[in-house]
């Protein structure tokens, strides 16, 4: 088995353990894993950082805001920490809509900023306030928010070979991905298809993790050795 098919099998765990969804669907997000294992692949040579566990999730998470407002917000991906084993572990979640109708181009940037997203977890985690102020015995809750918090793109894709990844990180992904022939068909294809979507309210889309596992934790020396020389 090749590399990159051993990467994608690890990927797809949930996707294969997923009954609600039916066989054409399974193998269609199978067959799409290649370009997600070649991206990630770039992304690494980009910035020289091994990139975190990744996995497909065949469940849409989509946030409601609770502001009476009507707002949705369709997450095509996350980067999440959990604790396991009395350590935190921290993944990137990438949406089964994500995998199968984005382009190549939407995909290598979502990847990178999740990317970015995980460097800054790790800079939260380890930075000395952190530790000072929260008591071992206390929970950190990490929101799903996706404003002002994924490290900056230049200080991680610094070579001149990254600059137009640089410049679209900035323009397209700062404020939250906005693709329109992405979100039309995730509508039409998933939501619409009634394949499985979870509504969840905006504030309760975060998870706890205790400062007991953060300071039990050791981290990506490559990501520490960026993270200290920024901070």
């Amino acid at each position: 088995m090749s590399d990159w098919w051993q990467e994608a099998v690890n990927a797809l765990f949930k996707i294969a353990n997923a009954d609600f969804l039916d066989k054409r669907t399974k193998k269609a997000i199978t067959s799409k894993l290649k370009n997600v294992v070649a991206l990630v692949g770039e992304v690494e040579a980009k910035s020289g950082i091994p990139y975190p566990p990744y996995y497909v999730e065949p469940v849409l998470t989509v946030a409601e805001s609770s502001d009476n407002l009507g707002g949705l917000g369709v997450m095509y991906a996350r980067t999440i920490p959990i604790e396991a084993n009395g350590v935190v572990q921290i993944l990137v979640e990438l949406s089964a809509p994500l995998v199968l109708y984005a382009t190549k181009k939407t995909l290598k940037l979502v990847i990178a900023h999740e990317l970015l997203h995980y460097i800054e977890l790790v800079r939260n985690f380890t930075k000395g306030d952190l530790v000072s102020q929260i008591t071992a015995s206390s929970v950190y809750e990490e929101r799903y928010t996706d404003y002002s918090r994924a490290f900056d793109p230049s200080k991680v894709f610094s070579t001149s070979s990254s600059k137009a990844l640089v410049r679209d990180l900035n323009k397209k992904t700062l404020a939250g991905l906005d693709d329109e022939k992405l979100n039309e068909k995730c509508k039409t294809r998933w939501i619409e298809k009634k394949l499985p979507v979870a509504k969840i309210p905006l504030e309760r889309n975060q998870v706890h993790v205790s400062m007991e596992a953060i300071m039990r934790s050791t981290f990506e020396p490559r990501v520490m050795d960026l993270v200290s020389r920024m901070t």
